[in-house]
């Protein structure tokens, strides 16, 4: 009898142990491997109303039936000419800056930032692009100044300027985020989000930049974005 006791204690002993590692297990793979993030503003979907555009005096960027990122050629930190062709089979994270934001929310947002390039620091394929809502201020130099103080890696994190026409039409037409300047830069209504864009320019998610659970989200989905590639 006593053996048989052993056995049964044995046993007992087993499932406790093995069965939260299966669980867990089953969480992981359901969660990190079957995961797909939605492809939004398609028209395959029921419930897209690409109407709503229309008040920003945008088009979507249709492509087989999914709005794509806009073309642009603007200037970086470096003083380089940037592209969509530089961003191109890349995974990437768009945001709107101005460096000489006086608000609360513009070094949390950098802050944030620079945790989703740690978080990537050793994948080429995945790049930040923070475009300057205040481009007439942000020069080359301004944007280099303000890279190094973030210390931002220049061969993955752009800093971008322009045009104010060309800065603002990404960030409503591409993006489908407001922008508009009023009187003086401290008035420049720009948004928070940050963007999650796909190798193909489709726009796979929004989250607010000065959120540390929602950009944990963001690191976490541009993981599940990498997955999907390799299968």
């Amino acid at each position: 009898m006593s053996e048989q006791k052993n056995y049964k204690n044995l046993g007992i002993l087993l499932v406790i142990l093995v069965l939260p590692a299966l669980f867990i297990a089953f969480l992981w793979t359901g969660e990190t491997k079957h995961k797909t993030l939605p492809i939004m503003y398609s028209l395959r979907l029921p419930e897209f109303d690409p109407t709503f555009i229309e008040p920003s005096g945008c088009q979507p960027n249709f492509e087989d039936s999914t709005h794509r990122t806009i073309p642009f050629s603007l200037t970086n930190q470096l003083g380089e000419t940037i592209t969509q062709e530089n961003l191109r089979g890349n995974i990437y994270v768009a945001n709107f800056i101005l460096t000489r934001c006086t608000q609360n929310i513009c070094p949390k947002m950098a802050s944030e930032m620079i945790r989703v390039q740690e978080a990537f620091k050793d994948d080429k394929d995945v790049k930040i692009v923070s475009y300057s809502i205040d481009p007439t201020y942000d020069t080359p130099e301004i944007l280099k100044e303000y890279a190094e103080k973030y210390n931002a890696d220049n061969s993955k994190w752009y800093f971008l300027t322009g045009t104010e026409e060309q800065i603002f039409e990404q960030a409503k037409c591409s993006y489908f985020l407001p922008a508009k300047k009023k009187d003086t830069y401290v008035n420049i209504d720009h948004s928070e989000r940050f963007v999650l864009v796909d190798r193909k320019g489709q726009i796979r998610g929004y989250y607010k930049g000065t959120e540390l659970v929602d950009v944990d989200r963001l690191i976490h989905e541009i993981q599940v974005l990498q997955l999907e590639d390799k299968q």
